[in-house]
């Protein structure tokens, strides 16, 4: 089932309405670019200038995304027709070479392995936080974080899915991919991400990873009983100008993406640009509607390759394969779904769906371990507005969920394999360790090549990661600290 998103709005108000509601005076530049600069300008218009580019992307990416991964095909088609349907105006010479020269290959890759790394780098702090806790103890906390490392697998390989189907081969297993911690994600955020035992300070950090890009979601009432846990400005002098370089986006989403889920909207927003151009490229017009923008274009991967849900043996989440447009919102769709929430809901789907294994976003769970108490069954009033929405930050007020901080390993935070080499057996215990992740992450890469059958060696190295992490984590380093495993890129 898809799940929407984004909190449903009209796509465009009219800047007359905007006039009416702010004062005439009041109407800001943005709104004047949000009216008159079209996506059409946005793509193929080469005089506007920088600050233009930068107001009618933020615009655009909202209201594209907003229909696109919300399942609102009805209304993308009008948004799409009104906004292409003039044609193309005349362009110089110029202008046309650089479209007809626009290779999306470069900038897509490094947006997309951007995205594994950012899915990446969450998977080892998780797996580190879980494994810290001793046996026995903590088991309805342990549960909801080994679900969200296994999802963050799955994020991982359905963005290789998205590459394989553009035809541009994802690698997860080089050192380049490798997160070095402590680390701040690759987009605009300000707090270091890094590898801690289980305590408050790390589910803290786990909240902040996975927070939601909108304040509000709606109170919960399903009660499920948890199982377990100007135009645009003209100026004087028109030159030609190419903002839809690597350098551009990038910096779009340094200054403007400050939460995983707003990067994924723009980087969709970028796949789609991408299939636009390929699309007038093929057909030396614009596309219409959503079926003549969905297959085709940039979407040139061999389907061999694609990993499908018979052949991923992780649970919690759905895999999606992708061979058009049509995938990528599935997968994005899942992605922001199971972060922060689908249908401004806490939950990861629908509940009001029944669905088989219904239950929170990332963000939400995390925050039951901090609070030590559910979200379903508490009692929100004080917390919602009329409209039934509460804070993203409204506590979990249902049934206790007992939590035994002092329960873990005191592991050395962001421990690194030289902090082991006075200890001959404790670095090859280290060692020993990264060579196990490595093998993980070389299953996953034969997997994305299309040796599916090769992720079924990832359940034996998950297996052996947790027992040589705990065998770390059990020998003290000096007199306020245990070892733990370093997620370091090894030879083998």
């Amino acid at each position: 089932m898809r799940q929407r998103l984004i909190n449903k709005s009209a796509p465009q108000e009219t800047l007359q309405t905007k006039a009416a509601s702010k004062g005439a005076k009041a109407v800001s530049r943005s709104a004047v670019v949000d009216e008159a600069l079209s996506l059409q300008s946005l793509l193929f218009d080469s005089s506007i200038s920088k600050e233009d580019w930068t107001e009618g992307l933020k615009y655009h990416s909202k209201a594209l995304t907003n229909y696109l991964l919300n399942d609102q095909t009805k209304g993308f088609n009008q948004y799409l027709s009104s906004q292409l349907a003039t044609g193309i105006p005349e362009l110089s010479d110029l202008v046309k070479k650089r479209l007809n020269a626009i290779d999306y290959r470069p900038v897509l890759q490094d947006l997309l392995q951007t995205a594994i790394l950012i899915e990446h780098s969450t998977i080892p702090p998780y797996l580190t936080a879980l494994y810290s806790i001793k046996d026995g103890t903590n088991a309805l906390a342990s549960q909801i974080i080994r679900s969200v490392a296994v999802e963050e697998m799955l994020h991982l390989i359905m963005v290789c899915n998205v590459l394989n189907a553009i035809n541009i081969q994802p690698s997860v297993n080089k050192p380049q991919n490798y997160p070095t911690y402590p680390m701040k994600l690759p987009m605009n955020v300000d707090f270091y991400v890094g590898l801690e035992t289980f305590s408050t300070n790390s589910i803290a950090t786990f909240i902040a990873i996975e927070s939601p890009s909108k304040p509000l979601v709606k109170a919960p009432t399903f009660t499920i009983e948890p199982e377990s846990a100007p135009s645009f400005t003209q100026r004087a002098a028109i030159q030609e100008n190419n903002f839809w370089t690597l350098d551009n986006m990038k910096g779009f989403i340094m200054e403007n993406v400050h939460t995983i889920g707003e990067y994924y909207d723009v980087l969709f927003f970028y796949i789609v640009v991408f299939q636009i151009i390929a699309y007038y490229q093929e057909h030396g017009s614009l596309p219409q509607n959503f079926k003549e923008l969905n297959a085709g274009g940039i979407f040139t991967g061999d389907p061999s390759k694609q990993i499908r849900p018979e052949q991923y043996y992780g649970s919690g989440g759905k895999l999606h394969s992708v061979e058009s447009l049509e995938g990528v919102i599935a997968v994005f769709q899942e992605i922001k779904g199971q972060g922060e929430g689908a249908d401004d809901s806490i939950f990861d789907v629908d509940p009001s769906q029944f669905e088989e294994g219904v239950e929170l976003a990332h963000y939400f769970r995390f925050k039951e371990v901090f609070h030590e108490h559910f979200y379903v069954g508490g009692d929100y009033a004080p917390f919602t507005d009329e409209d039934g929405m509460m804070p993203v930050t409204t506590p979990p007020t249902g049934k206790p969920l007992p939590v035994d901080w002092s329960a873990a390993y005191p592991m050395k935070a962001n421990p690194k394999l030289s902090d082991y080499t006075e200890n001959r057996e404790l670095y090859e215990q280290g060692l020993e360790f990264n060579k196990t992740y490595r093998r993980l992450l070389d299953a996953i890469q034969h997997a994305v090549e299309g040796n599916q059958r090769e992720l079924e060696k990832s359940i034996m190295y998950m297996y052996a990661l947790k027992e040589q992490a705990v065998g770390l984590m059990k020998q003290p380093l000096d007199s306020q600290s245990n070892a733990g495993p370093t997620f370091e890129y090894t030879s083998l």
